[in-house]
């Protein structure tokens, strides 16, 4: 149910950088003092080689001046994700490519530069690409914390990261077609949500084996994006190829309790980390355009 306009409709651009590559994910470091500075991914497919290339660019950024700090070389990269609490008091990047592999870069001291810490390959044969990444630090910091990836064969894949040794736990197949989006809820790491290219919305508990818990196909088209709201317990928010964000209470799944129609298909969906109200939505309105916009929400059916 939306109740609150965005508190801005104008956005004013400040500072523009043409990259080498197809920009597809920004991501700013949560933690200080390296507020002001993020992280631009960059994938391009070679069609004469079908090498999928890309870089990781990281930026700081003032009110008079962008400033482009390193570019590393990599993988195409299809998502990145910082950890939400620093470990041995680094802050730490997670990045899925195109090789099937998870990477975790550090972010050290006042030094702006990112540096290798760790990497998990896919023991697998065929082509696979890891399509998303989130950490289960969401709203309880560890030390040990786990990363879920999703992949293009539709699988689901656990990670632990321990003593900078990336440790995979599980993996188990969950989607008919390319597993668009994986997320932890952040108030139970136990639980994770995955979305996919069959339309299908599931619930897993690791407490239960990797059979999904539950199976939604409320979705009209491929699902592509959910995330957890850290501030309001049982909160999930999902996004669709069929224009729609939804908002669910995760004890019932059957029904979402409201959904917000879009100008195109959602793309990312991520909700504000202060105040844990609005909804920044990626929507695609063409095949070369991804804009954004907030959503307000609230729901009368937050408690048991």
């Amino acid at each position: 149910m939306c109740d609150d306009k965005p508190p801005c409709k104008h956005i004013t651009t400040l500072h523009t950088y043409t990259t080498d590559y197809n920009a597809d994910s920004v991501e700013w470091c949560p933690h200080e003092p390296h507020q002001s500075v993020f992280v631009c991914a960059n994938y391009q497919l070679n069609p004469e080689t079908g090498k999928r290339v890309g870089c990781i660019l990281l930026f700081s950024v003032t009110s008079d001046e962008l400033i482009l700090h390193q570019k590393i070389e990599t993988a195409a990269v299809l998502d990145q994700k910082w950890c939400h609490n620093k470990i041995n008091d680094w802050a730490l990047l997670g990045v899925a490519n195109a090789q099937k592999t998870l990477e975790i870069y550090a972010l050290k001291g006042d030094d702006l530069k990112l540096e290798f810490v760790t990497s998990c390959q896919l023991d697998d044969d065929r082509e696979t690409l890891f399509l998303s990444l989130d950490w289960s630090t969401g709203k309880f910091a560890s030390g040990e914390p786990e990363i879920v990836v999703s992949d293009s064969k539709g699988a689901i894949h656990r990670f632990k990261l321990r003593n900078c040794e990336l440790i995979k736990a599980e993996s188990w197949h969950g989607h008919e077609f390319e597993a668009w989006i994986c997320a932890f809820y952040y108030w139970d790491p136990n639980i994770v949500f995955s979305g996919g290219d069959d339309c299908r919305f599931l619930k897993f508990d690791k407490r239960a084996g990797v059979g999904p818990l539950s199976c939604n196909r409320r979705h009209e088209a491929g699902v592509t994006s959910m995330h957890s709201n850290v501030g309001k317990e049982f909160i999930l928010a999902t996004g669709s190829y069929d224009e729609t964000a939804r908002f669910w209470d995760i004890r019932q799944l059957k029904n979402c309790l409201s959904l917000v129609k879009m100008p195109g298909p959602l793309w990312r969906l991520k909700w504000d980390p202060y105040d844990h109200k609005y909804l920044l939505a990626a929507f695609i309105t063409n095949i070369k355009t991804l804009l954004m916009g907030l959503i307000g929400h609230t729901s009368k059916r937050t408690n048991p």
